[in-house]
């Protein structure tokens, strides 16, 4: 017995009118608009199609969002199940700028009308997805005879909009197959595709604003579906995105408003600890309150990069430029061994700063040079590497001022910092003690400051002629202890300032530096430095946070380990090992380990950061 629909699809092309009880009511008014067009369901789609000029220019004019939508329209077509489909993406009048398809769906005969440069709208191609997604303002899904010509009428579509921060409409995807079967499957695919990329819209639209994340709970704010405002620095809203009025439904959000006509929070008060990497919460003006933080964004890269020859050899004898940034002190041991190195330096009393590998011996010498001496000299002399062949008679010309070649001089003043003095080689030694020497009995040696990092009371165990031993252990008239990094309490002042030195749009929240703290390696300055060299390589900017701490350092540490949730289950752990291996492999990329397992990016979230 012939459906309801079938009656009235019948009706639509023997008579032109049919009943609209019998058609679900977007289809059916989407039949009425064509039939006002003059079309014909039984006739020809119009097959209308830009020139090759005009498409050219198009594209390049959403060059820029071609390269969002593109990675989002290759996932989408991974994930869309089964065969025989196509993936395409149109601009807001419906021309097809981008498109996907597989082997089996080249062959039919739909995908000869769906090409790059086709116009999809109502008007030419009768009821279709993207026409009617387009029309209406909303997704939408068009089966078989629902189409309003009989000739689309094997395929099935789904097609849904993409919108600015400004609620337009600036783009469709669309997903098309003669299987119509999973086309509800489809359709959730579908439109998490397109709230992807109007999350990275609104983020690559405001990237000079405050951008704030909230969701109703806290552990949603690492989801695409997180609620995202964008703020200048008055506290007035110039963006909000879709998944945001959903959240603050019932509260007016468009023209022009401030942060506290949406919050009850005060912007100053609120915007400190966002600022800091902190979670706070919020509660809009109908008392609903939400978790949110700062998302921090990085300008467009602007210029190129200048390439330049590097040396690789290591001289013995180098110069350093004094310290441009101040030293972090806020550890009451660390400051109390700055404050006696500038007494020190003043009476031109050697020092010596004493510490393990990575405490910043050497920095901190470099920091009490700029503070003594800032315009003067800064020698640095790696005792490890000098040879009484070569280097030992140039520390003497250098320092002592016996060629012309050189700025460094006796009567000039400065600092003379001494590394890895215990490795020094006992000809060298002899020479090094001799411009000891020079420095300390010369009448300007208050002008001059010599640092060993380290402490000088090895020279007792050497095979040294007493006046050298005696003119070392004279280094060590002031002894100073760094402490470890661990044992200091400004370890969150340290890694913020290393990580400032790097870039500037970077920042640790606050979770992420007590993860830092508890990482299962030996901390020093130089273990830190490196770790965020990691972290600025693997994050794309912004606040890094502790799940990205997790994510890159510690796990990359526990390579073959299921997550805790998956242990205990054999075939759970072989599935989260292997989106583990997978993710690994891509550089802990999510966006690519999904796109090459063929699972959503939450699915491998969920592995690598529990």
């Amino acid at each position: 017995m012939q459906s309801l629909f079938m009656r009235a699809r019948a009706s639509l092309e023997n008579k032109g009118a049919f009943a609209a009880g019998a058609v679900p009511e977007m289809i059916a008014d989407s039949w009425h608009r064509c039939l006002r067009h003059g079309l014909d369901p039984l006739g020809e789609p119009t097959d209308a199609v830009l020139s090759y000029g005009k498409l050219r220019e198009r594209l390049e004019k959403h060059e820029r969002l071609l390269s969002i939508v593109r990675p989002e329209l290759e996932l989408l077509s991974k994930q869309i199940a089964g065969t025989n489909y196509l993936t395409a993406f149109a601009d807001r009048e419906g021309i097809v700028l981008d498109v996907i398809m597989d082997n089996e769906f080249k062959e039919s005969d739909c995908s000869r009308s769906i090409n790059l440069g086709s116009i999809w709208s109502e008007e030419m191609r009768g009821t279709n997805a993207l026409g009617l997604a387009l029309h209406a303002g909303k997704t939408a899904m068009v089966t078989g005879g629902e189409h309003f010509f009989s000739k689309h009428g094997g395929v099935s579509c789904v097609s849904t909009p993409i919108f600015d921060s400004k609620g337009e409409i600036v783009g469709l995807l669309d997903a098309s197959s003669e299987v119509a079967a999973r086309q509800f499957h489809t359709q959730a695919l579908v439109s998490l595709a397109a709230l992807n990329i109007e999350n990275r819209l609104f983020v690559d639209e405001h990237r000079k604003d405050i951008i704030l994340q909230f969701h109703p709970r806290e552990e949603y704010l690492s989801t695409q579906s997180v609620g995202m405002i964008s703020i200048d620095q008055h506290g007035n809203l110039t963006g909000i995105n879709r998944r945001a009025a959903d959240i603050l439904n019932g509260i007016e959000t468009h023209g022009k408003k401030s942060f506290e006509q949406v919050f009850q929070n005060r912007f100053s008060t609120a915007l400190k600890p966002l600022m800091q990497g902190d979670v706070i919460r919020l509660v809009d003006w109908l008392n609903s309150s939400y978790f949110a933080r700062l998302r921090i964004t990085r300008p467009h890269p602007r210029g190129t990069i200048s390439r330049q020859s590097v040396s690789l050899s290591v001289p013995a004898v180098f110069s350093l430029k004094a310290s441009t940034g101040r030293l972090v002190v806020r550890d009451e041991q660390v400051a109390d061994c700055f404050r006696l190195a500038l007494r020190s330096a003043k009476v031109g009393a050697p020092l010596a700063v004493i510490g393990d590998a990575g405490t910043g011996k050497t920095t901190f010498a470099q920091t009490v040079h700029t503070e003594i001496n800032p315009a003067k000299p800064l020698i640095v002399l790696d005792c490890s590497m000098i040879k009484f062949e070569s280097d030992g008679e140039g520390l003497i010309a250098e320092v002592l001022g016996a060629t012309e070649k050189t700025n460094f001089n006796i009567n000039s003043g400065g600092t003379l910092v001494l590394e890895n003095l215990a490795k020094i080689d006992t000809a060298a030694a002899e020479k090094l003690a001799h411009v000891v020497n020079r420095l300390l009995q010369s009448k300007t040696k208050s002008n001059w400051l010599i640092i060993s990092t380290g402490t000088a009371k090895f020279v007792c165990d050497k095979d040294w002629l007493p006046t050298v031993k005696m003119s070392l252990s004279g280094l060590s008239q002031v002894s100073l202890q760094l402490p470890n990094l661990l044992e200091r309490t400004d370890f969150s002042q340290i890694a913020q300032a290393m990580l400032d030195k790097m870039s500037e749009d970077y920042r640790l929240s606050t979770g992420a530096i007590e993860a830092l703290k508890r990482m299962p390696y030996d901390q020093n300055l130089n273990d830190l430095d490196n770790r965020l060299k990691i972290l600025m390589v693997q994050c794309p900017g912004g606040i890094i946070r502790e799940e990205q701490v997790l994510r890159h350092l510690v796990q990359s540490q526990n390579k073959e380990t299921a997550c805790p949730k998956c242990i205990g289950n054999t075939a759970r752990e072989a599935k989260c090992n292997e989106i583990n291996r997978v993710f690994r492999q891509c550089n802990s990329n999510v966006a690519l380990a999904s796109r090459k397992l063929g699972v959503s990016r939450n699915t491998v979230y969920s592995h690598v950061t529990t």
